[in-house]
């Protein structure tokens, strides 16, 4: 049997309009000896974005970013950019997400080199 430690929240909401809401669902991953956390970032009204930041160690954040990385810019991410998942593969970073119009919710992707800048795939 497997015993579940629970360590509490890592990440609350903060008074920043992206994520007044809250901050759920993250995407993890380790970079060199970097834990990169990615996340759903809420705002008033419900519309999402991606926050992230970076743990210097499991549950002690370290770096984390006053603006979203991934926000909506598409009539098709109007009402949402969600839910990321992240993967390396040779040296890019693939970062998919939920873009939600509202009304439809649509598989996203952005590609990366280095985390901080992001090309969306349409």
């Amino acid at each position: 049997m497997v015993t579940v430690k629970k360590e509490g929240i890592l990440l609350k909401k903060t008074n920043l309009e992206f994520e007044s809401e809250g901050v759920l669902n993250p995407a993890v991953i380790i970079v060199g000896n970097k834990i990169q956390l990615f996340y759903r970032a809420v705002s008033k009204g419900n519309y999402s974005s991606i926050g992230h930041c970076i743990l210097k160690n499991p549950l002690l954040v370290e770096i984390r970013n006053e603006k979203p990385v991934i926000f909506p810019q598409f009539d098709y991410e109007l009402h949402g950019t969600e839910d990321p998942r992240i993967v390396e593969i040779d040296n890019l970073f693939y970062l998919t997400y939920t873009a939600y119009d509202g009304i439809n919710a649509l598989s996203a992707l952005a590609t990366s080199a280095d985390l901080i800048h992001w090309q969306k795939k349409e």
